[in-house]
């Protein structure tokens, strides 16, 4: 007899619908780093690079990846994992006109999953794992939980609602980064974790703390006592993405704030967080949240 598998609920498949309408392929929402896939038919092999650990829900239909010989197929009610930034082909099996093929994608950023692994293990939280920091997948897929979905659910909830995107949807996120921590993520996550001894955490909190500073990877590596080819092979294994990727989320999401909590303009904030270019800032920028600095400033205000 197969495992049961949670199929998720019509109070969430149908925000999504009214959201994505008749919309094909990715749409992204007001949330960053949440966006919707739909598909009327079956297709592929397509490229997917993902940038981050990522959790992939699936809603309507089926599917399948293939990270290279190793192919993972999923279903309603369950969710890929992809653990860092990997490379993979996807390829939609199940859709129709008439009941297409629907999921659901949030990025998780590195700097969330590190304050939730500190967050659990100061609250004395330390689950132990047989997960080799060698034998790591790149991805895996698991049954959605009751309390995962539900949070989704509510994530999702916060879309027509510009109070609550604001407020309630960061609060959201970590929600669903610590029942994914306490779920089979966490064992894979934690392996990682649990072979830093203090510095990549010093270096995570180093760049954190001099988000201006026109730092080179260099020297955050001389600054925890660790060569830089070592230092960024740790990093990536325990974030789960590369220090400079890290290091330049870092500066554009307080970039962000300085512009819509202070009111600076692009230039003025792009300097504030170590940009030597406006124009980089500008193409970084617009590559992470959609749209360029200004004109996404003035859209969060108008909303």
């Amino acid at each position: 007899m197969l495992p049961f598998v949670p199929t998720p609920p019509r109070t969430l498949i149908r925000p999504i619908l009214r959201w994505v309408g008749d919309r094909e392929g990715r749409v992204q929402t007001p949330v960053h780093g949440l966006w919707f896939f739909r598909a009327s038919a079956p297709f592929g092999p397509k490229r997917v690079d993902a940038r981050m650990v990522t959790l992939a829900l699936i809603l309507q239909g089926a599917k399948h990846v293939d990270f290279g010989e190793r192919r993972l197929q999923y279903r309603p009610g369950e969710y890929l994992f992809v653990t860092g930034e990997r490379r993979y082909a996807a390829l939609v099996d199940d859709a129709s006109p008439t009941h297409p093929y629907l999921s659901l994608v949030l990025e998780l950023a590195p700097e969330l999953l590190a304050e939730a692994l500190v967050a659990l293990d100061d609250a004395g939280e330390r689950r132990s794992t047989d997960v080799h920091l060698d034998a790591l997948p790149e991805a895996f897929v698991a049954e959605t939980s009751p309390a995962l979905l539900d949070a989704i659910t509510r994530l999702v909830g916060t879309l027509d609602d510009a109070i609550g995107r604001a407020t309630l949807a960061p609060l959201i996120r970590r929600e669903i980064v610590l029942h994914l921590l306490r779920g089979p993520a966490g064992a894979i996550l934690r392996a990682a974790a649990a072979r830093d001894d203090g510095r990549i955490r010093r270096a995570v909190a180093f760049m954190n703390e001099h988000v201006a500073r026109r730092f080179t990877i260099e020297q955050v590596a001389r600054h925890v006592g660790m060569s830089p080819s070592h230092f960024a092979h740790r990093f990536r294994d325990i974030v789960r993405t590369s220090p400079m990727q890290y290091a330049k989320r870092v500066r554009l999401a307080q970039a962000r704030l300085l512009m819509l909590g202070e009111g600076l303009g692009a230039a003025e904030a792009a300097t504030s967080v170590g940009y030597a270019s406006p124009s980089h800032f500008t193409r970084d920028f617009k590559q992470e949240y959609g749209a360029p600095p200004a004109a996404y400033a003035a859209q969060l205000r108008a909303r």
